[in-house]
C-alpha cells in the first residue's frame, strides 16, 4: 500500500487533495502516469496543506463579499415607472439598475417570472448563491 494525493476527483475513490491509501500497482500504473495522484511525500502533504489552507481562506473571503452584498441588497429600493413607451419592467431593467447603483450580479441570478405589467409594490428575489438568497423592493409607478 502506498499514500498517494489525489490531483482530481476520481469517483469510488476521493476527491481532489485527498490523501488515500491505495494499493501500489494502482498507483504506478494507474493513477500517477495519468495524472490523477502524486506520491505523498513529506514535502507534497506539506504542500498540499497549504492549498487546502489558501482555498478555505478564499472561500471565507467569498462568503464575506456575498454577506456584504446582501446587506447592500437589503436596503435598495428600485423605483419604475410605466407608462406608454414603457409597457412593462423585465430582468434587464432590474439589472441595469442594480448596476446603476454598483451592485454587480448577474442577470440570471434575478428570478423574475413574469415581466411586470402592473402599478404595485414587489419583492423580487436575488440568488446570491445556491444557498443564499435575498429579496429587493420594487415599485411601480
Amino acid at each position: 500500500m502506498i499514500k498517494v494525493i489525489l490531483k482530481k476527483n476520481i469517483y469510488k475513490l476521493g476527491k481532489k487533495y485527498q490523501i488515500i491509501l491505495v494499493k501500489y500497482g494502482y498507483a504506478i500504473n494507474y493513477l500517477i502516469p495519468n495524472n490523477y495522484a502524486i506520491i505523498a511525500t513529506k514535502s507534497e502533504i506539506k504542500n498540499n496543506n497549504e492549498i487546502i489552507k489558501q482555498k478555505k481562506e478564499k472561500l471565507k473571503y467569498k462568503i464575506k463579499i456575498k454577506k456584504y452584498n446582501i446587506k447592500k441588497i437589503n436596503k435598495i429600493n428600485l423605483i419604475f415607472k410605466i407608462n406608454n413607451k414603457k409597457k412593462y419592467i423585465s430582468k434587464k431593467d432590474i439589472y441595469k439598475s442594480l448596476k446603476l447603483k454598483n451592485i454587480l450580479i448577474k442577470k440570471k441570478n434575478i428570478i423574475l417570472k413574469n415581466k411586470i405589467k402592473l402599478i404595485g409594490n414587489y419583492k423580487i428575489k436575488i440568488k446570491i448563491s445556491k444557498k443564499i438568497e435575498t429579496y429587493i423592493n420594487v415599485n411601480v409607478m
